[in-house]
C-alpha cells in the first residue's frame, strides 16, 4: 500500500536528501508534494489529504506546531524532522511521536518509516498524538501530558500523576496516582529520557519516581524512600549523593 506523504521543510538540501533516501530505502512513500511554510503546508494538506507529514519544527514563517493548530482533520501520521531543540524534543517525546534528528540517518528513517505502516490504521492514536503534543509544546502550559500505549488501550496522562516507573526487563510498569498501574512497552532509560526534565529521578537500575512524591528518606545504607503513596523503594548507593542533592529542592517533602 503506497502511503501519501507529503514533506513540510524549509531547507531546501535537507527535503532533498530526504526524498532520495525514501526513494531507495521506502519505495511504499508516495510523495505527493513538498512546503516551505505554514501557509503553503496548510493548502498542500488540506488539497492532497496525507497519510503522513514529515514536518521540520522550524519553518519560514513558523513552526511545525503552528501548522497542526490550524488543520482540523488530525488523522495522519507524523514524524517530526529537527535540529536539536531543547524546547521542541521533551514535548514531541512525551507525545509518543516519533522524531527524526538532523542530519538525518538511514537507519532512523528506515525505522520511522516501519513505525508508521505499522500503525497506520490507528487514526485515534494520531489524533490523541496531534493534540498532544500541541499543548505540550505550549510553555505556558505547566500541565504536560504523556501518551501510555498498551495493547488494549491509549493513556493520556498528566505527568504530575504519575508516582513512579519500574523497570521489568524491556517493559516498564507505570504507576499512576489513584489509578491502577499500566505496564509499558519501552525500558526504564526511555522513560528517564521523556521524564527527567519534569522532576523525576532514577534512584536506582529499577526504580525512577517523581520527585514531588516523596515523603520522606532514611539515609542508612544507600537509603530508602518512602513516597506519599506508602511505597517504600530502595536508593541505590552510586545514586545515594546525587540524589540528596536532588532532594534538597524538594526540601518540603522530607
Amino acid at each position: 500500500m503506497e502511503i501519501k506523504t507529503i514533506i513540510i521543510e524549509d531547507e531546501t538540501n535537507a527535503r532533498k536528501a530526504l526524498e532520495n533516501m525514501l526513494t531507495f530505502y521506502a519505495p511504499d512513500i508516495k510523495i505527493v508534494g513538498h512546503a516551505e511554510s505554514v501557509a503553503d503546508g496548510l493548502t498542500l494538506i488540506n488539497e492532497q489529504n496525507p497519510d503522513l507529514l514529515l514536518l521540520d519544527v522550524h519553518l519560514s514563517d513558523g513552526t511545525g506546531f503552528d501548522l497542526l493548530k490550524k488543520i482540523k482533520n488530525k488523522s495522519f501520521k507524523i514524524v517530526f524532522v529537527t535540529a536539536f531543540d531543547k524546547y521542541a524534543l521533551p514535548a514531541i517525546k512525551l507525545s509518543a511521536i516519533d522524531y527524526l534528528l538532523k542530519p538525518v540517518k538511514p537507519d532512523e528513517l528506515r525505522k520511522a518509516i516501519s513505525k508508521v505502516r505499522n500503525a497506520m490504521e490507528d487514526e485515534e492514536q494520531a489524533n490523541l498524538q496531534i493534540e498532544t503534543v500541541i499543548e505540550n509544546f505550549n510553555q505556558n502550559n505547566q500541565n504536560k501530558k504523556i501518551i501510555l500505549n498498551t495493547n488494549t488501550n491509549i493513556y493520556v496522562i498528566e505527568i504530575n500523576q504519575l508516582v513512579h516507573c519500574e523497570s521489568v526487563g524491556n517493559y516498564t510498569t507505570v504507576h499512576i496516582k489513584e489509578k491502577d498501574k499500566v505496564m509499558i512497552s519501552k525500558t526504564l532509560k526511555e522513560f528517564e529520557g521523556m521524564l527527567s526534565p519534569y522532576g523525576f529521578f532514577r534512584i536506582h537500575q529499577s526504580h525512577l519516581i517523581n520527585m514531588e512524591y516523596v515523603e520522606t528518606y532514611e539515609k542508612k545504607g544507600g537509603g530508602r524512600v518512602k513516597l506519599k503513596t506508602g511505597e517504600v523503594l530502595a536508593v541505590s548507593s552510586r545514586k545515594k549523593d546525587n540524589f540528596i542533592k536532588v532532594l534538597q529542592a524538594y526540601s518540603d517533602t522530607i
